[in-house]
């Protein structure tokens, strides 16, 4: 009688902890493995739920999000299985999203961060010195006259094929709102420095990087004694 007892309550310890583990009755319980997610530019991505437990009829999935970018279908939601995919023409950015299961009036939410970044790229273009602000503006008549490297470490070069004897070299780095900012010298500037920002467009076919740049940037950093504008291709 003395042995049975702690095999009594070694059983009623197992069974307490798997109630515990348990979802109350009716309760719906899901999961993603991930609640922020990374993934970079022109990648290709998805997530789904990795625990599900309907306890009572299979349900259903919905998704919102508080910025627009479901309705810019870049984001593709299966209602069924709850799974996020993203294509490589997903924008730069942090968005967030809310998904939530349902099934016979009862509901449970997921938050979701998904993280956009560019780590490095390579671009062909050009600069036109130009009033920014005028409205017959065409960045496609803009020359490609010029290679633009971001690099891994946050640095940048830059090459113009019209002139072997020009180079530019400086720093980048993401702004707000799917943006880019350039800062750089060049060779020939006497150590003036000029600023670049401009929004990189994802397309699935090729990304675009048009903008403005000037000589300085503002508390925001915008561009300030704005001189032209750019357009570069990813390349």
């Amino acid at each position: 009688m003395k042995r049975t007892m702690p095999i009594l309550a070694l059983l009623f310890l197992v069974i307490a902890c798997s109630k515990n583990d348990s979802p109350p009755s009716g309760t719906i319980r899901f999961e993603y493995a991930e609640e922020e997610i990374n993934t970079t530019f022109r990648t290709v991505g998805s997530i789904a739920p990795s625990i599900i437990q309907w306890n009572g009829e299979v349900g259903t999935y919905s998704i919102t999000s508080s910025s627009e970018i479901l309705q810019r279908n870049h984001i593709v939601f299966d209602s069924l299985t709850g799974l996020l995919s993203w294509g490589k023409d997903f924008p730069l950015g942090t968005y967030d999203f809310v998904i939530t299961a349902e099934s016979e009036g009862r509901t449970q939410t997921v938050e979701i961060l998904l993280i956009n970044t560019l780590t490095k790229a390579f671009f062909s273009g050009g600069l036109q010195m130009v009033d920014p602000d005028a409205e017959d503006l065409n960045y496609s008549e803009i020359p490609p006259d010029y290679s633009l490297s971001l690099n891994e470490d946050g640095t940048i070069y830059m090459e113009r094929y019209s002139n072997p004897a020009f180079e530019a070299s400086g720093t980048w780095a993401a702004v707000s709102g799917g943006s880019l900012l350039i800062e750089f010298t060049t060779n020939l500037s006497g150590g003036d420095v000029t600023y670049m920002r401009g929004f990189l467009s994802n397309s699935l076919n090729t990304p675009s990087f048009l903008g403005t740049y000037g000589s300085g940037i503002d508390e925001n950093q915008e561009i300030v004694n704005r001189i032209g504008i750019f357009r570069f291709e990813w390349d």
